[in-house]
């Protein structure tokens, strides 16, 4: 098996071929809140007009597609996200028996797996990348394949979906208000996810300022975004985004501060119409208000993180005291 980044001549046998086709392994957020895997043309589009945001690889075995798999730098070069994943045997996979016979497409498989993860780590490595994201659904057999490949569980995420319900509860007025979100407010909202994370999640999504910016959703510039503030400290943030007749929304707010989140979703529900939400698993009380206005779960997804390690460019030698 052949693997190599895709040049011109690749992008126009794939297209010639008609192939990736079948499942993407992978699950990028916005294909998870969507529910539409972007056409091969958009692919082969980004990959052949990006200027190092994008690494896209592909691999043959003769004449044979084999696969693909392609990765972006989300907000800034330190954070990647792999979003699409192809890998195919060409045939069924034929399982072991008890006397270790057979099982070798599978093993073929896994291993064309691992590689493709390897290599894209190593490519964004080579372009300052810093971490490599990649979600699956949590009940997946590849979540196994990419911790062979050194990536780690860091967090779960639940999508809710629906119509929003009624309230039957009257809401008691709140002293906390809601305010539009202001362009210097950006380390205001890193001090509230750190505030408001696990420390295991601030390690796979960034425990530094330029970390954290570059891992956050590139999406969040086409938001409307309100916070609450709290003498000059910002407790709570909502993000919306209309797409294609649903609405999107984000939310964070401080776990000192739990009356900000009924204030900021009640915002957010006031619209009629289909609601979408991605809920990272440690916002239980986000989930919990969201189910209890009529959306319900329709995927859960786990999001794996590998640290890329930083190359030694000119390895030399420093004296010390003996």
């Amino acid at each position: 098996m052949i693997m190599q980044t895709v040049r011109i001549s690749d992008a126009v046998r794939c297209f010639l071929l008609n192939v990736p086709k079948g499942p993407n392994l992978a699950c990028p957020r916005e294909t998870s809140l969507s529910g539409k895997q972007p056409g091969n043309t958009v692919l082969w589009r980004e990959t052949l007009a990006s200027r190092g945001g994008r690494v896209s690889l592909v691999s043959w075995q003769g004449l044979r597609f084999t696969g693909l798999a392609s990765a972006h730098a989300i907000n800034g070069h330190r954070a990647w996200e792999i979003d699409r994943l192809f890998v195919s045997t060409g045939q069924d996979k034929i399982p072991e028996d008890s006397n270790g016979a057979g099982g070798k497409l599978q093993k073929s498989w896994d291993h064309a797996f691992t590689d493709f993860l390897e290599k894209l780590v190593q490519e964004a490595g080579e372009r300052s990348g810093e971490r490599v994201m990649l979600r699956l659904p949590f009940d997946s057999p590849c979540v196994h394949d990419a911790r062979l490949a050194g990536f780690y569980p860091f967090f779960e995420e639940v999508l809710l979906e629906g119509q929003v319900a009624e309230d039957g509860q009257n809401a008691a007025a709140s002293p906390l208000s809601l305010g539009v979100r202001l362009p210097h407010d950006d380390y205001g909202l890193f001090q509230l996810f750190y505030a408001g994370s696990p420390q295991q999640v601030r390690d796979g999504l960034g425990s530094t300022f330029d970390q954290w910016r570059d891992s956050q959703n590139p999406f969040r510039r086409e938001m409307r975004e309100w916070v609450i503030r709290e003498k000059e400290r910002i407790i709570g943030w909502l993000g919306l985004r209309t797409v294609d007749g649903w609405q999107e929304g984000e939310v964070m707010y401080h776990p000192d501060f739990p009356d900000a989140l009924p204030v900021l979703l009640e915002k957010a529900l006031a619209r009629q119409g289909i609601q979408k939400w991605l809920i990272p698993d440690y916002q239980e009380m986000s989930q919990e208000l969201l189910l209890r206005r009529g959306l319900v779960e329709t995927a859960r997804y786990v999001v794996l993180v590998k640290t890329v390690a930083a190359r030694v460019m000119a390895p030399g030698f420093a004296a010390v005291e003996a």
